[in-house]
């Protein structure tokens, strides 16, 4: 188990933009294997396997770099709807853009969506006439590699169309379903059940082309994608079923909160090296006070911790900082996510204070 860990296990690439571009070890026999494959086709061309290893090597690269870009563009686009980006991943079938959150309107659900396939097709002309080019100078082994790079992000940029969540298309698709007055998470699971059927789909035409056209390469690649998506879709359709079900009791974690009447010095030497969160609920016999961050600590001198209480500093309590037992969880996750703290109290009937929610940025 610890050996198949080792080959999940993700490195920076680079950083572009300040996104940090990540990939795991498959990724690199992906290339090593791609890299050969490739060599082996245009191998007769260049009469030096050496030679022929490089361009396939090199070819490969490019492609891989048309699959960044194809995220990139999800990314680009993300920061102009004002979404964070965490992270871009090159994984061994394709690529992935994470964000802190979910986009807020369809209309940027679908922008972000689209992006990635429209760069695809930029990118597949590109490197058709880039073919052309080099058919007209007489460069065969050129053609070769324009051609297979052109077909390659043309395939990518149609696969992603396909309208099963998590592809693009599917992400389209949601958009639509979500502006039509659909909830997003019956949205998901919808995308989610044709992102399953296209998998399906998938994994059948791979064993068609390995069993009937003895093309064992491209039909082994189609099943491992369509497993892999359909695992995917799995996932996302579990996840978004259980975040419906579930309520704020049942992920809640129990309250760190300092009294109003504490004095900055003894929260930060008492509590906080214990306790390394960027939100604190402020309570007095679990009665709710206010909110600390810690953003707002940043800005009192340090030589008046000593004379500074807690509820100098922190936000009085207002509505939208709390939610009572029995919330469903995405409603208070959409609380925290507008609220301006990403954080909410968790009260029971009697409004005493017993649970503490915060999202991933915060903590």
């Amino acid at each position: 188990m610890q050996f198949l860990e080792s080959f999940r296990r993700q490195f920076v690439l680079a950083h572009v933009s300040g996104i940090p571009v990540r990939a795991d070890v498959r990724w690199l026999f992906v290339i090593a294997l791609l890299s050969m494959v490739i060599a082996a086709s245009i191998d007769q061309l260049v009469n030096d396997l050496f030679v022929s290893l490089l361009l396939g090597f090199v070819t490969t690269a490019v492609f891989f770099l048309s699959i960044f870009l194809h995220e990139f563009a999800h990314a680009f686009v993300a920061r102009t709807e004002k979404l964070e980006v965490v992270e871009i991943v090159l994984h061994p079938f394709g690529g992935l853009t994470r964000f802190r959150h979910q986009p807020e309107t369809p209309r940027a659900e679908f922008r972000i969506a689209i992006a990635g396939p429209g760069a695809s097709f930029i990118l597949a002309v590109i490197f058709a006439l880039l073919a052309a080019a080099a058919s007209s100078a007489g460069i065969g082994v050129l053609v070769v590699v324009g051609l297979t790079l052109a077909v390659g992000n043309f395939l990518i940029a149609v696969f992603n169309l396909f309208p099963g969540y998590p592809l693009d298309g599917g992400r389209v698709l949601r958009a639509y379903l979500w502006r039509s007055g659909k909830d997003l998470n019956e949205a998901t699971i919808l995308t989610g059940r044709y992102g399953q059927a296209i998998a399906v789909v998938t994994i059948f035409f791979g064993v068609f082309i390995a069993v009937f056209r003895q093309e064992f390469f491209i039909g082994f690649w189609a099943i491992v994608v369509g497993i892999f998506l359909f695992d995917s879709a799995k996932n996302i359709i579990r996840e978004v079923s259980e975040m419906r079900v579930a309520a704020v009791e049942d992920v809640m974690m129990l309250p760190i909160a300092p009294s109003p009447d504490s004095s900055l010095h003894d929260f930060i030497e008492k509590i906080l090296p214990m306790y390394r969160q960027a939100v604190f609920p402020v309570a007095r016999d679990r009665q709710l006070y206010g909110m600390l961050l810690l953003t707002d600590i940043k800005h009192i001198e340090q030589r008046d911790w000593a004379t500074t209480l807690v509820r100098d500093v922190m936000k009085p309590v207002e509505h939208e900082h709390f939610v009572e037992t029995g919330t469903p969880l995405p409603e208070a996750r959409e609380l925290m996510r507008s609220n301006g703290i990403g954080a909410v109290g968790v009260l029971d009937t009697s409004g005493k204070l017993v649970g503490f929610l915060q999202t991933a940025e915060t903590r």
